[in-house]
């Protein structure tokens, strides 16, 4: 799965997506950030790419993560604590953001029915309310501003560049009035900087294309995928059960959401 979302980036890469044969050529580019996770002191970076044109943009996962495997630890003579974080060989997480279609399309894998099972999540772009801060650094060689938001329970910090007038910026913010080249959120937990800036985006292609997902994946709408989500613990709890000699009982503690959403609106019912 992954080799044919691969294909299909390389091949919208390569052929309309950046065309970039407009009078505002700045409008069309390619960034490379670096997403920083730190959650519980355990930061985990992932490289992502942004490309986009003046209506359409598509945030991709960069390289392989490796697998997670989890882990067991006495407590007692008697007892065992088990750790896990639930990876899989899934395909890469990608984000498509279409203004024209007022629609974001995420494309997922979750644990159903006791197998990594993929999903194309749709919503509506939500966009986010910032607040302009009259402050000012120099990121990447441009002048960025700052600018304060509230997404899906997180307040954000972003500095934000009108030397690239388009909306975008990494993962599902956007809506300022130039490219975000860094955001954070205000407990640091969720943190995306530009690392390569390629503005304007030069391509000789001619040829036109349209990106697809790939068309094996079920999609699901965003409640959909809240509800699914929701009922993974369920789905892991089964299947380690079924793993444990006969007698034994599991018990499962409350943890702290290592989720970048938190809280959804209130049309997303669980």
């Amino acid at each position: 799965m992954k080799n044919i979302s691969l294909i299909l980036i390389l091949v919208f890469l390569q052929n309309s997506f950046l065309n970039a044969q407009s009078k505002n050529e700045k409008n069309y580019g390619k960034v490379t950030y670096e997403r920083l996770l730190n959650f519980d002191s355990n930061p985990k970076s992932t490289s992502f790419t942004l490309s986009f044109n003046p209506d359409f943009s598509i945030f991709y996962e960069n390289g392989d993560e490796p697998k997670e495997k989890t882990t067991l630890k006495p407590s007692s003579d008697d007892e065992f604590d088990v750790s896990f974080d639930v990876k899989f060989n899934a395909s890469k997480y990608i984000v498509m953001t279409d203004f024209n279609r007022d629609s974001i399309k995420s494309q997922v894998s979750l644990f159903r029915n006791g197998k990594e099972k993929n999903y194309i999540v749709e919503e509506k772009i939500n966009k986010v309310k910032w607040d302009l801060i009259n402050e000012f650094e120099i990121i990447s060689n441009f002048k960025a501003q700052k600018a304060i938001g509230y997404f899906r329970g997180r307040k954000y910090i972003a500095w934000f560049t009108n030397e690239i007038p388009i909306k975008y910026g990494p993962w599902k913010l956007n809506g300022l009035p130039g490219l975000i080249l860094k955001v954070s959120d205000d407990k640091n937990e969720v943190m995306f900087s530009a690392k390569l800036v390629n503005i304007p985006l030069n391509n000789n292609s001619t040829a036109t294309s349209e990106f697809e997902f790939n068309k094996d994946f079920d999609k699901i709408t965003l409640t959909e995928y809240v509800k699914y989500k929701n009922q993974q613990i369920d789905e892991v709890k089964k299947l380690f059960s079924s793993k444990l000699p006969r007698g034994a009982k599991m018990e499962m503690t409350n943890s702290k959401s290592n989720d970048i959403e938190l809280v959804y609106e209130e049309t997303v019912k669980e």
